[in-house]
Order: C-alpha cells, then structure tokens, then sequence
C-alpha cells in the first residue's frame, strides 16, 4: 500500500524498479548460460576439437621446444588419425617428364574447297560449331556445274537423236532385206542401207558415251543419279537449283577454321574451311637427346594440362623424330591421346609422363606424407612420443603413390603418412604467432 502510494506520488520511482528488475533478469541469464556452457562444452565434436588442440603453440606446451618441432598428445594423436611409417628403400617406376603442345591429327582434319569456282550464296556452319558427317556446310552457285548442266541436256537431245535415226535405219534395213530376197532391190542397195544402219548405230553409241562423261562430271559436284532423272527443271530433286552446289561434311568434328563470305567468288584453289575430328589428337613432346633411350614407340603415356590439374589423359607413342634439334638438343616424339570428352583444346601446353624402365631401390616415403610450406617439401619425422620434427626435403620421382626423397631424412625414420596436413596446420599457427609476437 505504501508502494502504490509512493508510485502516485513520484512516477519516476517506477522507471527505477523496472530498471532494476531488467537488471537482475540479465544477471540470472548470464549465470544460467555459464553453467549450461559449463556442461555442455565437452559435447563438441572430438575430432575438431583434438585438431584444434593439436594446432595450439609449442611454447604453451613446452616453451623449450624447438620452433621446427610440433608436439601433440598420444591422445590427440588418436583422435585426429596420426599414422607412422618408416622411410624404406623401395624399387619405383620411374617417370620421365616432358613439355608438349596439343595439336590436330591432320589425317582427321578435312579443307573443304569448292570444285569448280562459283559464288558464296547461303553459309550453313561457322566457326566453333560442331558438325556431323552430311551436314551441310555452305551453298554456292557452280558457274561450271550450270555450264555442265546445260552440255547433259544438249547431249542428252543428241542422244535421243540418234536413238530415233538408229530405229529408222534399222527399220530400213530389215525392209532392204526382205526386198533382196525377192529380188526387188540390188545388192548394193542393200549393201548402202546396212552402211547407213552401222553408221547410225555408231553415232548413238557415241552420244551414249557423252551423256555419261557429262553425267559422271555432274556427280562430282554432289549430285546424284536422281537428281538426275529429274532434269529438265529449275531446281532438282534435292531442292538445290540447276547450279547450284552444297558442300558437306565429310565427317562429325568442329570448324576450326572458316574464310568464306556471302556473294563472295570462289577458286578450286580457296579453302573456304576446316574441320577436325577433336576425338583424337597428337600431342607433340620435345625430348631431350639423354632421355631418347627410353622412348619407344607404343609405350603408354599420361598427358596432364594446367586447365585441368586432377585430369589425367591416357595415350600412347606413335612416332620418334629420326632428327635433333641442334639448338634445343631435343627430339619431337608423337602422342596419340584420346579427346572424347573434348577437354582438350590445340595448341594447349601440356606434360607427358613417359614410364621409364624399373628403378634401383630409392629412399621413399608415402606420397600423403609430403606436405608444402612456403614453397618447399617438407615431411614430418617423430624424434618423441609427442613430438614431430619438420624436416625440409627434396623429392624425385613419383610412382605407386611413393615419392622418393633423395635428402632430408635418412632411412628407417619414423615419417607421419596419415595426418600431415593437421601438422602442418600446427606448424603454421605457431610460425604465424611467433612472427606476430
């Protein structure tokens, strides 16, 4: 009652308790999330958290470690799946690299020039685009193939000429006969109307073989024996008019190159375009005199490019240059290397690994036990129970997912091979912290 009274008499006493109430509501919440944080914390992934564990400084762990040392629990190194393997001599196959370009197979690419010259009137494909076998390509209007046309028709009256003067010779002729044996006509008569028979049949056979010549020619422009038949008429059977002629893809592949216009005159001698069959390519390797002894033809290789670095390409050696290089001492050796995927673009630079024969043993490690930093090999040797000293190394060949180390560790060392890259990452947190401090 005295409370309500006081809040008559002074309002502002009211914005003071709720102020307080706030307060006190904000301490409560504070102490609940402390305790719940408190019990629930170890609730966390362990995996994460050993990670993080394991990445925390040296020197909050043993401040006399040496800085090239990372030190982890035998308890963190379960959780985060640290594994040991000693560094043993090993028997690799070894792998020669070379630098190549990737270039058309020019037994799959086909210059399509026109056949007769003409004029560019429709253009079907342009550059870039993907064609299959029969696809048109371009039409252009064939001055000789109009030409042509017209010498059928011309020869094809003549024959029909001849064809009508053979029948009525013959027709002659076997009057002339009848007419002899009944003593009507003279031999020679008949001896002149069988002359004029044979002549006549020699002029059809000749417009017969004119027809055909002409009709051979006609075919080599594309047309066929139906197209043909359908003569005379403006447009043939096709649907392409009398002079007209289209040029085809040869076979499926991609226009990679293109010089033809519209209503442009063209020469038997004008490559208007190309197409490649991108389906299987050459890569071309320059190989160094030394190494030659180890390149045969039919050996398998594997083609690595940089637009694509987990990709590899398999392939095979087809060819060895028989000349040097005299100023670069390399050799050109060939590479067929299947594109069906077509990743591959021409002209792309390109590695080729070439298996060389079998090795003498090597020191080697896991191919997981290498890691970068700053540029530079290094692997992992542990030197105590808890502690992993960063060695750098340096590698040479890769194979049967070994790497062989040709410095750095010695043989029989206990190198990390499962778990490197968490060493790493402690390594890096504790460089980063010391430079900062």
């Amino acid at each position: 009652m005295m409370e309500a009274n006081n809040m008559k008499r002074n309002p502002g006493f009211v914005h003071i308790a709720g102020g307080v109430r706030l307060l006190i509501a904000l301490i409560v919440g504070v102490i609940l999330g402390a305790w719940l944080y408190a019990k629930f914390a170890g609730m966390g992934l362990p995996q994460n958290a050993s990670i993080a564990a394991a990445a925390k400084s040296n020197k909050s762990v043993d401040p006399a470690a040496p800085s090239d040392v990372v030190l982890i629990s035998p308890e963190s190194q379960r959780d985060v799946g640290i594994v040991v393997e000693s560094a043993e001599l090993r028997s690799l196959q070894g792998t020669l690299s070379a630098t190549g370009t990737v270039t058309e197979d020019p037994g799959r690419v086909a210059h399509i020039r026109p056949l007769a010259r003409g004029l560019i009137e429709k253009i079907y494909a342009r550059l870039g685009d993907r064609v299959s076998a029969g696809d048109p390509l371009l039409e252009y209007d064939n001055i000789e193939l109009g030409l042509a046309v017209g010498e059928f028709l011309s020869a094809q009256a003549e024959q029909q000429r001849s064809l009508t003067d053979l029948e009525v010779k013959k027709k002659i002729l076997e009057r002339s006969k009848e007419m002899l044996r009944e003593g009507a006509v003279a031999q020679t008569t008949y001896d002149l109307r069988e002359a004029e028979y044979k002549d006549a049949e020699a002029k059809a056979a000749g417009a017969r073989a004119t027809v055909e010549k002409i009709a051979e020619q006609i075919r080599r422009y594309g047309w066929t024996d139906r197209d043909l038949a359908n003569l005379p008429s403006s447009r043939g059977a096709s649907g392409h008019s009398i002079s007209h002629s289209i040029l085809k893809a040869p076979f499926s592949g991609v226009v990679t190159s293109f010089h033809a216009a519209l209503s442009e005159v063209v020469e038997p001698s004008t490559e208007l375009l190309a197409i490649t069959d991108m389906s299987s390519l050459w890569v071309m390797a320059d190989v160094y005199e030394k190494d030659l002894s180890h390149i045969r033809t039919g050996k398998a290789v594997r083609v690595r490019v940089a637009s694509y670095p987990g990709k590899v390409f398999e392939g095979r050696i087809t060819y060895v240059a028989d000349v040097i290089d005299p100023k670069s001492r390399t050799a050109k050796v060939r590479c067929l290397v299947q594109n069906n995927s077509g990743l591959l673009k021409l002209e792309m630079f390109a590695t080729v690994e070439i298996p060389v024969d079998q090795t003498s043993p090597v020191l080697a490690v896991p191919d997981s036990s290498i890691q970068q930093i700053e540029g530079q090999s290094v692997v992992f040797v542990r030197n105590s129970e808890t502690g992993f000293q960063k060695r750098e190394v340096r590698t040479g060949i890769e194979s049967q997912g070994y790497t062989e180390i040709r410095s750095g560790i010695k043989p029989g060392e206990s190198v990390v091979s499962q778990g490197s890259f968490v060493l790493k990452t402690a390594f890096l947190r504790h460089l980063i912290g010391e430079k900062e401090g």
